[in-house]
Protein backbone atom coordinates (compact mmCIF):
# COMPACT_ATOMS: atom_id res chain seq x y z
CA UNK A 1 0.00 0.00 0.00
CA UNK A 2 1.18 3.39 -0.21
CA UNK A 3 0.55 5.96 2.40
CA UNK A 4 2.13 9.38 3.21
CA UNK A 5 5.52 10.00 4.16
CA UNK A 6 4.19 12.22 6.99
CA UNK A 7 1.48 9.79 8.04
CA UNK A 8 4.13 7.32 8.43
CA UNK A 9 6.39 9.34 10.38
CA UNK A 10 3.44 10.50 12.53
CA UNK A 11 2.81 6.62 13.37
CA UNK A 12 6.12 5.73 14.36
CA UNK A 13 6.26 8.87 16.47
CA UNK A 14 2.92 7.68 18.15
CA UNK A 15 4.81 4.30 18.65
CA UNK A 16 8.12 5.38 20.05
CA UNK A 17 5.87 7.60 22.45
CA UNK A 18 3.95 4.92 23.42
CA UNK A 19 6.85 2.59 24.28
CA UNK A 20 8.71 5.05 26.92
CA UNK A 21 10.38 7.79 25.08
CA UNK A 22 11.02 11.70 25.39
CA UNK A 23 10.82 13.88 22.47
CA UNK A 24 14.49 13.97 22.04
CA UNK A 25 14.91 10.13 22.04
CA UNK A 26 12.22 9.52 19.98
CA UNK A 27 13.10 12.11 17.16
CA UNK A 28 16.73 10.21 17.05
CA UNK A 29 15.63 7.49 16.76
CA UNK A 30 12.69 7.80 14.22
CA UNK A 31 15.09 9.76 12.25
CA UNK A 32 17.31 6.57 12.06
CA UNK A 33 14.24 4.31 11.60
CA UNK A 34 12.81 6.59 8.35
CA UNK A 35 16.39 6.83 6.65
CA UNK A 36 16.54 3.47 6.41
CA UNK A 37 12.30 2.98 5.51
CA UNK A 38 12.66 5.46 2.70
CA UNK A 39 15.66 3.67 1.08
CA UNK A 40 13.97 0.61 1.10
CA UNK A 41 16.09 -1.02 4.30
CA UNK A 42 14.64 -3.75 6.55
CA UNK A 43 15.95 -1.62 9.68
CA UNK A 44 12.84 0.45 9.47
CA UNK A 45 9.38 0.72 10.56
CA UNK A 46 9.62 -3.10 11.49
CA UNK A 47 12.00 -2.51 14.55
CA UNK A 48 8.51 -1.01 16.57
CA UNK A 49 6.02 -3.71 15.96
CA UNK A 50 5.46 -7.43 17.89
CA UNK A 51 7.41 -6.55 20.96
CA UNK A 52 8.74 -3.18 19.30
CA UNK A 53 11.92 -1.33 21.28
CA UNK A 54 10.44 -0.21 24.57
CA UNK A 55 12.38 1.86 27.02
CA UNK A 56 14.36 -0.14 29.43
CA UNK A 57 13.52 0.84 33.18
CA UNK A 58 17.11 0.76 33.87
CA UNK A 59 18.51 2.94 31.49
CA UNK A 60 20.61 5.96 32.35
CA UNK A 61 22.65 8.47 30.43
CA UNK A 62 25.43 7.68 28.74
CA UNK A 63 28.88 8.63 29.62
CA UNK A 64 32.65 8.50 28.56
CA UNK A 65 34.82 5.80 30.70
CA UNK A 66 38.22 6.16 28.98
CA UNK A 67 39.71 8.64 26.33
CA UNK A 68 42.27 10.09 24.45
CA UNK A 69 42.62 12.64 22.10
CA UNK A 70 41.81 10.35 19.13
CA UNK A 71 39.00 7.99 20.76
CA UNK A 72 37.08 7.62 23.56
CA UNK A 73 35.02 4.72 24.91
CA UNK A 74 30.97 5.38 25.98
CA UNK A 75 29.17 3.77 28.62
CA UNK A 76 25.85 2.86 26.82
CA UNK A 77 24.35 2.57 30.31
CA UNK A 78 21.39 0.69 28.27
CA UNK A 79 19.96 3.82 26.96
CA UNK A 80 18.72 2.48 23.16
CA UNK A 81 21.53 1.80 20.91
CA UNK A 82 20.10 4.47 18.41
CA UNK A 83 20.89 7.03 20.58
CA UNK A 84 23.92 6.19 21.70
CA UNK A 85 25.37 5.19 18.33
CA UNK A 86 24.49 9.30 17.47
CA UNK A 87 26.47 10.17 20.22
CA UNK A 88 29.07 7.92 19.56
CA UNK A 89 29.03 8.79 15.39
CA UNK A 90 29.26 12.81 16.65
CA UNK A 91 32.12 12.14 19.36
CA UNK A 92 34.36 10.54 16.40
CA UNK A 93 33.28 13.55 14.06
CA UNK A 94 34.62 16.24 16.64
CA UNK A 95 37.78 14.56 17.28
CA UNK A 96 38.53 13.77 13.46
CA UNK A 97 37.92 17.65 13.20
CA UNK A 98 40.04 18.75 15.67
CA UNK A 99 43.13 15.52 15.30
CA UNK A 100 42.60 14.16 11.81
CA UNK A 101 40.80 11.05 13.16
CA UNK A 102 38.25 9.68 15.46
CA UNK A 103 37.66 6.43 16.77
CA UNK A 104 34.68 5.97 18.89
CA UNK A 105 33.05 2.45 20.33
CA UNK A 106 30.40 1.62 22.88
CA UNK A 107 29.17 -1.31 25.01
CA UNK A 108 26.17 -1.22 27.53
CA UNK A 109 23.62 -1.40 24.88
CA UNK A 110 21.19 -4.25 23.89
CA UNK A 111 18.67 -2.85 20.78
CA UNK A 112 19.38 -2.96 17.02
CA UNK A 113 21.59 0.70 15.66
CA UNK A 114 19.31 0.21 12.76
CA UNK A 115 21.28 0.85 9.63
CA UNK A 116 24.59 1.46 10.12
CA UNK A 117 25.22 3.29 7.13
CA UNK A 118 22.80 6.48 8.36
CA UNK A 119 25.81 7.13 10.95
CA UNK A 120 28.67 6.66 8.08
CA UNK A 121 26.44 9.06 5.73
CA UNK A 122 26.41 11.73 8.63
CA UNK A 123 30.11 11.31 8.56
CA UNK A 124 30.81 11.17 5.24
CA UNK A 125 28.81 14.62 4.82
CA UNK A 126 31.17 16.43 7.07
CA UNK A 127 33.83 15.55 4.52
CA UNK A 128 35.72 12.31 6.11
CA UNK A 129 35.69 9.05 5.45
CA UNK A 130 33.18 6.95 8.07
CA UNK A 131 33.27 3.62 9.14
CA UNK A 132 30.95 1.46 11.13
CA UNK A 133 30.81 -1.88 12.87
CA UNK A 134 28.17 -3.40 15.47
CA UNK A 135 28.22 -6.60 17.15
CA UNK A 136 25.84 -8.09 19.70
CA UNK A 137 25.46 -11.55 21.76
CA UNK A 138 22.30 -12.09 20.05
CA UNK A 139 23.50 -15.46 18.46
CA UNK A 140 21.45 -15.57 15.27
CA UNK A 141 24.20 -16.53 12.45
CA UNK A 142 26.51 -19.61 11.95
CA UNK A 143 29.93 -19.81 10.79
CA UNK A 144 30.54 -21.35 7.90
CA UNK A 145 30.96 -24.69 8.70
CA UNK A 146 28.41 -24.95 10.67
CA UNK A 147 24.55 -24.94 11.13
CA UNK A 148 24.65 -23.34 14.74
CA UNK A 149 24.91 -19.55 15.50
CA UNK A 150 27.15 -18.13 17.04
CA UNK A 151 27.95 -14.75 15.41
CA UNK A 152 24.94 -12.22 15.17
CA UNK A 153 23.93 -10.58 11.98
CA UNK A 154 27.50 -8.32 12.32
CA UNK A 155 26.82 -5.47 9.75
CA UNK A 156 29.31 -2.84 9.05
CA UNK A 157 29.25 0.16 6.87
CA UNK A 158 31.53 2.37 5.01
CA UNK A 159 30.84 6.15 4.07
CA UNK A 160 32.95 8.13 1.42
CA UNK A 161 32.54 11.70 0.83
CA UNK A 162 32.01 12.51 -3.10
CA UNK A 163 31.46 15.74 -4.69
CA UNK A 164 28.40 14.65 -5.18
CA UNK A 165 26.14 12.12 -3.02
CA UNK A 166 28.30 9.63 -0.76
CA UNK A 167 29.05 6.08 -1.24
CA UNK A 168 27.59 4.21 1.22
CA UNK A 169 28.28 0.60 1.08
CA UNK A 170 26.37 -0.94 4.22
CA UNK A 171 25.90 -4.58 4.49
CA UNK A 172 24.90 -7.73 7.28
CA UNK A 173 27.76 -10.37 7.09
CA UNK A 174 25.11 -12.37 7.68
CA UNK A 175 22.79 -13.72 4.31
CA UNK A 176 20.62 -11.47 5.19
CA UNK A 177 19.48 -8.97 8.32
CA UNK A 178 18.00 -10.36 11.28
CA UNK A 179 14.95 -8.25 10.56
CA UNK A 180 14.57 -8.74 7.06
CA UNK A 181 13.51 -12.36 8.41
CA UNK A 182 10.62 -10.66 10.68
CA UNK A 183 9.22 -8.84 7.59
CA UNK A 184 9.31 -11.73 6.01
CA UNK A 185 7.55 -13.28 8.45
CA UNK A 186 4.83 -10.31 8.77
CA UNK A 187 3.97 -10.06 5.17
CA UNK A 188 3.87 -14.32 5.18
CA UNK A 189 6.27 -14.60 2.68
CA UNK A 190 9.21 -17.13 2.22
CA UNK A 191 12.99 -16.12 1.80
CA UNK A 192 14.99 -16.76 -1.15
CA UNK A 193 16.89 -20.11 -0.80
CA UNK A 194 20.74 -20.05 1.05
CA UNK A 195 19.40 -17.86 3.53
CA UNK A 196 19.57 -20.37 6.52
CA UNK A 197 18.40 -23.36 8.64
CA UNK A 198 16.33 -24.53 10.76
CA UNK A 199 16.69 -25.71 14.42
CA UNK A 200 17.33 -29.55 13.12
CA UNK A 201 20.21 -27.83 10.76
CA UNK A 202 17.77 -28.52 7.74
CA UNK A 203 17.95 -25.83 4.93
CA UNK A 204 14.76 -24.23 4.96
CA UNK A 205 13.06 -20.73 3.39
CA UNK A 206 10.62 -20.29 6.15
CA UNK A 207 11.76 -17.46 7.87
CA UNK A 208 10.40 -18.10 11.59
CA UNK A 209 11.90 -21.90 10.85
CA UNK A 210 15.74 -19.74 10.26
CA UNK A 211 15.14 -17.36 13.95
CA UNK A 212 14.61 -20.55 15.56
CA UNK A 213 17.92 -21.81 13.71
CA UNK A 214 20.48 -20.07 12.14
CA UNK A 215 20.84 -17.72 9.57
CA UNK A 216 23.88 -18.13 6.82
CA UNK A 217 26.90 -15.80 6.27
CA UNK A 218 27.05 -14.10 3.08
CA UNK A 219 29.65 -14.98 0.38
CA UNK A 220 30.98 -18.38 2.86
CA UNK A 221 33.69 -18.52 4.42
CA UNK A 222 34.92 -15.17 3.00
CA UNK A 223 31.01 -13.43 5.01
CA UNK A 224 32.23 -15.87 8.25
CA UNK A 225 35.70 -14.18 7.97
CA UNK A 226 33.79 -10.96 8.11
CA UNK A 227 31.71 -11.51 10.57
CA UNK A 228 34.49 -12.39 12.73
CA UNK A 229 36.55 -9.29 12.60
CA UNK A 230 33.27 -7.39 13.50
CA UNK A 231 32.44 -9.46 16.48
CA UNK A 232 36.24 -8.58 17.64
CA UNK A 233 36.43 -5.11 16.33
CA UNK A 234 32.32 -3.83 17.80
CA UNK A 235 33.24 -6.81 20.71
CA UNK A 236 36.49 -7.56 22.34
CA UNK A 237 38.28 -3.85 21.12
CA UNK A 238 34.93 -1.87 23.08
CA UNK A 239 34.31 -4.71 25.79
CA UNK A 240 31.47 -5.48 24.92
CA UNK A 241 30.00 -9.35 25.08
CA UNK A 242 30.73 -11.80 22.24
CA UNK A 243 28.99 -15.01 22.71
CA UNK A 244 26.40 -14.68 25.92
CA UNK A 245 23.44 -15.12 25.03
CA UNK A 246 21.86 -14.16 28.11
CA UNK A 247 23.77 -10.83 27.97
CA UNK A 248 22.54 -7.24 27.05
CA UNK A 249 25.81 -6.02 26.42
CA UNK A 250 26.18 -4.88 22.75
CA UNK A 251 28.79 -3.24 21.31
CA UNK A 252 29.65 -0.84 18.22
CA UNK A 253 32.89 0.78 16.45
CA UNK A 254 32.56 3.73 14.80
CA UNK A 255 35.70 5.81 13.11
CA UNK A 256 35.84 9.06 11.41
CA UNK A 257 38.80 9.92 9.32
CA UNK A 258 39.01 13.06 7.98
CA UNK A 259 41.03 12.65 4.13
CA UNK A 260 43.35 15.70 4.95
CA UNK A 261 45.92 13.94 7.18
CA UNK A 262 46.75 12.16 3.96
CA UNK A 263 45.74 14.22 0.96
CA UNK A 264 43.07 17.63 0.54
CA UNK A 265 39.33 16.93 0.93
CA UNK A 266 39.36 18.42 -2.25
CA UNK A 267 41.71 16.34 -4.63
CA UNK A 268 40.60 13.23 -2.23
CA UNK A 269 36.98 13.96 -3.28
CA UNK A 270 37.71 14.78 -6.87
CA UNK A 271 39.50 11.33 -7.16
CA UNK A 272 36.77 9.27 -5.95
CA UNK A 273 34.16 10.72 -8.35
CA UNK A 274 36.65 10.40 -10.97
CA UNK A 275 36.91 6.36 -9.65
CA UNK A 276 32.79 6.43 -9.83
CA UNK A 277 32.81 7.74 -13.15
CA UNK A 278 35.16 5.72 -14.91
CA UNK A 279 33.21 2.02 -13.00
CA UNK A 280 29.75 3.15 -14.37
CA UNK A 281 31.30 3.73 -18.15
CA UNK A 282 32.11 0.04 -18.02
CA UNK A 283 30.49 -2.19 -20.20
CA UNK A 284 27.48 -3.27 -19.14
CA UNK A 285 26.41 -7.05 -19.00
CA UNK A 286 23.21 -7.66 -21.04
CA UNK A 287 19.92 -7.01 -19.58
CA UNK A 288 22.09 -3.97 -17.56
CA UNK A 289 20.95 -0.64 -18.19
CA UNK A 290 23.11 1.02 -15.34
CA UNK A 291 26.02 0.42 -13.14
CA UNK A 292 25.27 1.04 -9.86
CA UNK A 293 27.46 2.66 -7.10
CA UNK A 294 27.24 1.22 -2.91
CA UNK A 295 24.18 3.76 -1.86
CA UNK A 296 22.87 4.92 -5.39
CA UNK A 297 19.95 2.88 -5.10
CA UNK A 298 18.47 4.06 -1.72
CA UNK A 299 19.83 7.43 -2.58
CA UNK A 300 17.48 7.48 -5.64
CA UNK A 301 14.86 5.65 -3.97
CA UNK A 302 14.63 8.36 -1.01
CA UNK A 303 14.66 11.38 -3.36
CA UNK A 304 11.64 9.85 -6.03
CA UNK A 305 9.79 9.21 -2.38
CA UNK A 306 10.39 12.78 -1.01
CA UNK A 307 9.75 14.70 -3.89
CA UNK A 308 6.00 12.81 -4.39
CA UNK A 309 5.53 13.07 -0.50
CA UNK A 310 4.41 9.73 -0.63
CA UNK A 311 5.82 5.74 0.30
CA UNK A 312 4.86 2.17 0.08
CA UNK A 313 4.81 0.10 2.65
CA UNK A 314 3.67 -3.57 2.92
CA UNK A 315 0.03 -3.92 4.24
CA UNK A 316 0.39 -6.11 7.11
CA UNK A 317 3.48 -4.42 8.65
CA UNK A 318 1.73 -1.07 8.09
CA UNK A 319 -1.14 -2.56 10.18
CA UNK A 320 0.94 -4.19 12.41
CA UNK A 321 2.25 -0.17 12.77
CA UNK A 322 -0.79 1.05 13.54
CA UNK A 323 -1.38 -1.45 15.85
CA UNK A 324 1.77 -0.30 18.05
CA UNK A 325 1.07 3.70 17.82
CA UNK A 326 -2.44 2.75 19.56
CA UNK A 327 -1.73 0.12 21.85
Amino acid sequence: MKVKISELKNLGLKALKKQGYNDKEADTILGMLMYAQLRGNNQGMVKLIGKGIPKRDNAASPKIVKETPVSALIDGNMTHAMVVMNLVTDTAIAKSKKFGVGFVGNFNTSESTGALGYYVNKIAKKGLIGIAFASAPFQTTAPFGSTEARFCTNPMAYGIPTENDPILLDMSTSAMAYYGLIEAKTAKRVVAQGIGYDKDGNPTQNPAEIMSGALKTFGGHRGSGLALIVQIFAGSLVQADSFNSDSDNAGNLVMAIDPEILTSRESFTKEVSSIIKRIKSAKKSEGVSEILIPGERGDKLTKERLKSGEIDIEDNLYHALEQAAEA
